[in-house]
């Protein structure tokens, strides 16, 4: 969050600013949900170089399309709704080569300040859990990520999935227990 933007001010009023056309308005929605957003389609398309397209379009979207926002769900849900449809249509239509090349993967992975060792010692479980969530079924990837990821209620990730929050909260126990049982397949065991 930069230092001249208020933490206290929602995407909701932000996003009616920029309606009344306040361009500084828009940056600062960009820069409050960029990062979850990405995080989100990164769950998706596993390739650097399509999510950060995927963010752009997502808020050019919501910029040519902002009207139609008619807050029946927060404006967080709204954009992840967008990015959902926009990420499958590009799933639906690419073709399966890979964009990453090599030195994105290493300073993705490691960033400017760990060194391999640390990051591998620090990530070792974090790894281990979302490679055995690649291994579930992508509506069980989904809800998991959206509850625990991205910090949604049932209600909004049930506005994402286009399911009921009954739907998603029986959805999550399925996608928790297989996920539970993958682990423990791999050695992994709960106290």
């Amino acid at each position: 969050m930069s230092d001249n933007q208020n933490p206290d001010v929602t995407g909701e009023e932000l996003h009616l600013r920029f309606l009344a056309g306040d361009k500084g308005a828009f940056e600062e929605l960009v820069r409050l949900y960029e990062r979850e957003l990405s995080m989100f389609i990164r769950g998706m398309v596993h390739d650097t170089y399509e999510t950060k397209h995927l963010v752009i379009d997502t808020f050019a979207e919501l910029a040519v399309s902002g009207g139609n926002f008619e807050g029946r769900s927060t404006l967080k849900t709204y954009l992840f709704v967008i990015a959902k449809n926009l990420t499958i249509k590009l799933l639906k239509n690419r073709d399966r080569e890979n964009h990453l090349s090599i030195d994105d993967v290493f300073r993705e992975t490691f960033g400017e300040t760990e060194s391999p060792g640390e990051f591998l010692e620090r990530e070792e479980n974090k790894t281990m859990l979302l490679a055995a969530m690649l291994d579930l079924k992508p509506d069980y990837q989904m809800v998991l990520q959206l509850l625990y990821f991205e910090d949604m209620s049932y209600r909004e990730a049930g506005k994402v999935m286009k399911k009921t929050e009954r739907q998603i909260e029986g959805l999550a126990y399925r996608a928790k227990a297989a996920l539970k049982k993958k682990l423990e397949s791999e050695g992994l065991t709960y106290v």
